[in-house]
């Protein structure tokens, strides 16, 4: 696997996922993800806890922000490297447009059975007022950085 094709896919993966839900803000009023919130999360596992009742309620931390950025972004990398890895050596098929939307789209089981609950949310966004939005606005986000992982990797 060559790595800075793996770095290109996923960068250009998460911008996707991020203009997406700029565009999404824009036609629906729908917020896009708090990455404070996000690096609050990252901040709490770094110190054993994974699981909040409500990241929300937690204390906000130094650098939250920068760090959320920065663990959104590294994430999206790993995300590159285990796309191309998944098809190269799993399935010996290379990247298209198609793939990258089927990975992006089954992705979306991270949030809902693991950031979803480990932000306090419930699986599946149980506790959420209407789960079904934040379901969906994830199964949307993870089809458009799906669709980024596959354009990323074309780049190199």
């Amino acid at each position: 696997m060559r790595i800075l094709e793996a770095i290109a896919s996923g960068v250009v993966a998460t911008a996707f996922l991020d203009i997406w839900q700029r565009i999404l803000r824009l036609l629906s009023g729908l917020p896009p993800s708090n990455w404070a919130l996000v690096g609050r999360w990252f901040i709490g596992a770094a110190r054993g806890r994974l699981f909040h009742d409500s990241i929300a309620a937690e204390p906000p931390a130094a650098n939250e922000l920068a760090i959320g950025w920065i663990g959104h972004y590294a994430t999206g990398v790993l995300y590159g490297f285990a796309y191309l890895a998944f098809l190269r050596s799993g399935l010996g098929i290379e990247p298209s447009l198609l793939n990258g939307l089927v990975f992006g789209a089954c992705s979306v089981v991270v949030p809902w059975f693991f950031f979803m609950p480990a932000m306090g949310a419930g699986v599946l966004a149980s506790k959420a007022p209407r789960p079904i939005v934040p379901c969906l606005q994830a199964l949307a986000s993870h089809t458009a950085f799906g669709l980024g992982l596959a354009a990323g990797s074309f780049l190199v």
